[in-house]
């Protein structure tokens, strides 16, 4: 008898299935829907965009988005064992300590900063400088602190900073505000994935059983408990039993999971026929991401990424695993205030990349050119995940509900990062490198000119959350144990468990919940 099934092996599942068979007392069945992390573009750090539309890439596309003239947004999520975390831009991140503090606010009690911060610390293996204890050195999560950025990033560095946007020497272990060179999840010049990190060790102990390319169609429920999961492999189905069944897929895999099993919205599930049975109406709803558009700037004075593809590029990687290619391509980010307030949590982040970022990195650079991401990190508005159909092979109806807040906070805090960009690339080291506006165009002044051109190419920074949100109130999915209502014996812990989508880039966050779910699943499992 199999004492736990985790569903989904991205960073969540990596970290659970490592955790949960150390002891050696547990064995544990780890189920993906896709397989090996086989491309060699997983392993070169910018070569994750290659990755975009891929077999690797579940190629999710959003519904109309109301906002943006009616487009769909595509969104990037890993399919292979390690999930996003082959595929993100490797930046490693606590977010900001407020966000825990908002989470138990919300009814997330025993997730604020103080109780979340030692599982950052211990988690981590920092390789940079010695930081007085304030960073964790022994964990299995290597982060390095870019030492090879490119000029253009160094330089967007010291302008944000003489542009008034703050100077703290780090981002992560404290509130911050300011701007820096990216910390990454990197080993000598590749990508160190949660894949790397945690899965790969632990597929070498027997108590751990991997089942790839297997889609789960349900989570099986007797007698007011989880029992197993069924799956569709091939043209076969078999099901799993278990003690007890984890969910990890995802922001958009758990809630689909989980209304294929019968618990989500009860009138929505009867329409699909669907037998319902438990009535969780916030299961798929809540849905957060950070809205994100790309300001860019024609460059003079420097080689760009435009070069990256080069043949002496590539043979630089090759030999050396150094140059263009060895780097995480989002070198440098900045966070301030839309408010203009100093010393409050940050609603806006600003990213650079020292190349041309086109349709969402699908096509390739023309000219030379840097781009400011512009990303709202405190979202106001909120979308939907639900059920195309009551078939488990369809992909599910996403609605990010982009820029759509009724007081439309998300849509100033756009139009203030554009112009806060526009103001970077004017100052003073950065001034030096470049030469016009390229998008959205200087001609644009009018805020509400400038925000139609914005939204006409707004898309996300791939941060989906909150579908499964955590708290203590009824309506809730899941206690702050991570425990689903209605169901012993079943758990999400993943991204979509978040009551709110996290400043920053959440990948060490999904990490931090895993961590922490394996500790409170394995004494439930135990007792």
């Amino acid at each position: 008898m199999n004492d736990i099934i985790i569903v989904g092996a991205g960073t969540a599942g990596s970290v659970l299935a490592e955790r949960l068979t150390s002891s050696g007392k547990f064995r544990v069945v780890l189920i993906e829907a896709g397989g090996k992390p086989s491309s060699p573009f997983v392993k070169i750090p910018a070569g994750f965009a290659k990755l975009f539309k891929s077999k690797l890439d579940w190629n999710f596309e959003s519904e109309p988005q109301s906002a943006a003239n009616g487009r769909k947004v595509f969104t990037p999520r890993g399919k292979m064992l390690g999930g996003s975390s082959n595929m993100n831009a490797q930046i490693h991140q606590w977010c900001h300590p407020a966000d825990f503090d908002e989470w138990v606010a919300a009814g997330a009690s025993g997730w604020g900063w103080e109780e979340v911060a030692p599982t950052f610390r211990e988690q981590e293996c920092w390789l940079g400088e010695e930081s007085n204890g304030a960073r964790g050195r022994s964990g299995p999560m290597l982060v390095s602190p870019n030492k090879n950025a490119h000029q253009l990033s160094k330089a967007f560095v010291a302008a944000a900073r003489a542009a008034g946007l703050g100077n703290q020497p780090h981002y992560n272990g404290d509130a911050f505000e300011g701007a820096w060179l990216t910390e990454l999840a990197h080993k000598d010049g590749q990508r160190f994935s949660a894949f790397d990190a945690y899965l790969k060790p632990a597929m070498q102990r027997p108590n751990l059983e991997v089942v790839r390319e297997a889609q789960v169609l349900r989570v099986e429920i007797a007698n007011g408990r989880a029992t197993g999961v069924t799956v569709r492999q091939g043209a076969v189905e078999k099901t799993f039993s278990a003690r007890g069944v984890i969910l990890a897929a995802g922001a958009f895999g758990s809630p689909q999971v989980l209304m294929l099993s019968g618990i989500g919205p009860a009138d929505a599930l009867k329409r699909l026929g669907i037998p319902v049975y438990y009535d969780a109406p916030e299961v798929g709803a809540n849905l957060q991401d950070h809205p994100m558009v790309a300001t860019i700037f024609r460059t003079r004075g420097t080689d760009t990424f435009k070069k990256a593809e080069s043949p002496l590029s590539l043979i630089r990687y090759l030999l050396f695993k150094k140059g263009m290619l060895a780097s995480n391509a989002v070198e440098a980010m900045a966070f301030t205030q839309s408010n203009g307030v100093r010393g409050t949590p940050p609603d806006v982040e600003l990213i650079l990349a020292p190349f041309e970022w086109r349709n969402q990195g699908l096509e390739n650079p023309q000219v030379d050119a840097l781009s400011i991401g512009v990303a709202v990190v405190a979202p106001r508005s909120r979308g939907s995940l639900r059920l195309r159909s009551a078939n488990p092979l369809d992909a599910p109806l996403i609605d990010f509900g982009l820029l759509t807040d009724p007081e439309g906070k998300d849509a100033a805090a756009t139009v203030f990062g554009a112009r806060m960009a526009r103001k970077i690339v004017a100052t003073s080291p950065l001034a030096e490198f470049v030469e016009a506006e390229i998008f959205p165009g200087p001609e644009l002044t009018d805020d509400a000119e400038l925000l139609a051109k914005l939204a006409s190419e707004i898309q996300t920074v791939y941060h989906p959350t909150s579908t499964c949100r955590m708290g203590d109130d009824p309506r809730a999915v899941v206690n702050p144990q991570l425990q689903v209502r209605g169901v012993d014996g079943l758990w999400v812990a993943d991204a979509s468990v978040m009551p709110a989508v996290p400043r920053g880039h959440p990948n060490a966050v999904v990490a931090m919940i895993a961590n922490r779910a394996a500790g409170m699943i394995a004494s439930r499992i135990a007792a």
